[in-house]
């Protein structure tokens, strides 16, 4: 059974072109605020729709597994080490928002090794 995907946190599209090469199903959406991402995107996606700004998706077309690799730069090694309350990283609340708003069967979360010790409890919470 093919699944509908969601992607947030886009980026190029890393994680939603593994899903659709493991057969998983095809997206039709993508969540990206970098302009130059989003046109990569829509070059190879050019049929999902796009969302510029997490913080304001609201009608938010159903999906049966929404992936992301949201911010690392507060929680990575390399980065300022606050944590996922800090102001980049923190935006895995917003998507959170999002997947209790499209109640997707699947979640598909990717991030930095160091979120065993910033932040993996509170992402287990959420979910």
């Amino acid at each position: 059974m093919a699944l509908k995907i969601g992607s947030l946190f886009s980026g190029i599209g890393g994680l939603e072109l593994v899903l659709e090469r493991a057969g998983v199903g095809s997206t039709v959406w993508q969540c990206e605020i970098d302009p130059y991402a989003r046109a990569v995107l829509a070059k190879h996606w050019p049929d999902a729709i796009r969302f510029d700004d997490i913080t304001k998706m609201h009608d938010v077309p159903p999906v049966d597994l929404i992936c992301g690799g949201f911010p690392c730069q507060d929680i990575s090694n390399a980065g300022k080490r606050v944590g996922i309350e800090g102001a980049r990283s923190g935006l895995f609340f917003e998507l959170m928002r999002v997947v209790r708003l499209v109640r997707p069967r699947f979640v598909v979360l990717e991030n930095v090794a160091a979120l065993l010790g910033r932040g993996m409890g509170d992402v287990l919470g959420e979910l």
